[in-house]
């Protein structure tokens, strides 16, 4: 839980940082690039800006997402350290994008990376909620694959 709290946090913290400090699509480089930048942007719908019209019912169904993540950290065993260090991602980023989708309307997404790669010129636009999400299901996986070879 400690972990989750702590993407959380630095999910929102950072959403709260770059949104005060850039214009809606404006565009700051970092690091002196042309494929990593900040850009301040309000999805409403989920990735790649998908089912927009259901923007009313995403909270919801975000916040029913967290609950099945939270019931399975309980039904976690402590020493599945790689299960609950997955879990502990994806429930923070979820309770970032919930806070986002109830308190604003829209998810707040600032990451670009444009690496000019056919069908994603550029990637979407994302978060530190979308990392740590996408991290936490790839560690889920990584862990079920060690689990099926070699089981107890």
């Amino acid at each position: 839980m400690a972990l989750a709290l702590a993407v959380a946090v630095a999910d929102l913290w950072s959403k709260a940082a770059v949104f005060a400090s850039l214009g809606p699509r404006e565009r700051r480089a970092l690091f002196g690039t042309d494929w990593l930048a900040f850009m301040a942007v309000e999805n409403r719908g989920v990735m790649w800006g998908a089912f927009q019209e259901w923007g009313f019912v995403l909270p919801w169904l975000r916040t029913a997402a967290a609950i099945v993540v939270i019931a399975m950290l309980w039904g976690t065993h402590p020493r599945a350290r790689l299960t609950l260090v997955a879990l502990g991602l994806v429930l923070g980023g979820a309770v970032g994008n919930v806070y986002d989708g109830f308190a604003l309307g829209a998810v707040r997404d600032f990451i670009l990376v444009d690496l000019d790669v056919r069908f994603f010129d550029p990637f979407p636009v994302f978060n530190v909620a979308d990392s740590a999400i996408c991290v936490g299901v790839g560690l889920l996986a990584l862990g079920m694959l060690l689990e099926r070879r070699h089981p107890e």
